[in-house]
């Protein structure tokens, strides 16, 4: 099996929210498990975007709406002849538990992580190119040299209210990726364009290309129709210019 790059494409703003959560929350993980003072500064910034980002009074009602509106869809796949029903109960199940983590979702806990004030402090000083400098924040510097594993405890105790958004975005993103299978395709010169049915729930286009291609896609498109540009840009510090070459990659149009 050849090794491919996964390129994506929300087609719906409520997908887009998904996946920079899960960015996000890729971001903290990674930098959380790492031991350098620079990898708690980068989970803290991480941090900070997850607040920022879930901040909104209906973020939790839309994370509920979606996951439920996929069991509804799911649901109805008993009827469908050679659906296996095992894996259909296991999926609803998931679906069901990860609803009452979020309907169960900590509300003081998180706003009491938001109004913490040594996290202010470096949230607002963070505004301000180089504020974090040892010299404007000496409890923040103080804290950076404590040892690692105290630092990633108190990044777990801070980020334990988001988990339940991070269940819900995990399996909402993994719901949606599994629900087509690639497609090849042919970019004729570089440009390939496809229109929606719009009565279709689409919500993500994903290019797939083998690992090592010259190429990258720029994708574009919305509920009607989507796009897709293969551009080449050898040196970074020159534009990218579209291929002129008939382009081999597979495509996955999700929708749930």
């Amino acid at each position: 099996m050849y090794q491919v790059v996964c390129y994506e494409h929300p087609l719906n703003e409520r997908v887009r929210s998904l996946l920079r959560l899960e960015f996000l929350f890729q971001q903290v993980t990674h930098a959380v498990a790492g031991h350098s003072s620079w990898d708690s500064r980068a989970a803290l910034q991480g941090l900070f975007d997850l607040l920022a980002l879930t901040g909104r009074n209906e973020f939790k009602g839309d994370l509920l709406k979606e996951l439920e509106r996929h069991g509804t869809t799911l649901n109805r796949l008993r009827q469908v002849p050679g659906v296996h029903a095992a894996t259909l109960d296991s999926v609803l199940a998931e679906i069901d538990s990860v609803i009452g983590q979020v309907h169960g979702l900590d509300s003081l806990a998180l706003e009491s992580v938001r109004q913490t004030d040594f996290l202010s402090a470096i949230h607002k000083r963070n505004q301000v190119p180089g504020g974090t400098c040892r010299f404007d924040l000496p409890a923040f510097y103080h804290w950076l040299q404590q040892d690692a594993l105290i630092r990633a405890d108190h990044l777990r105790e801070w980020l334990a209210p988001l988990l339940p958004l991070q269940q819900a975005t995990t399996l909402l993103l993994r719901l949606i990726r599994e629900s087509a299978s690639p497609r090849p395709e042919i970019a004729v010169q570089g440009f390939f364009q496809r229109g929606l049915d719009s009565g279709a729930p689409h919500q993500l286009v994903r290019v797939l290309l083998p690992a090592g291609n010259a190429l990258f896609p720029e994708i574009s498109g919305g509920r009607h129709r989507f796009s897709i540009h293969f551009l080449e840009q050898p040196d970074p510090n020159r534009r990218a210019v579209q291929s002129s070459a008939n382009v081999a990659f597979e495509l996955v149009c999700c929708a749930i």
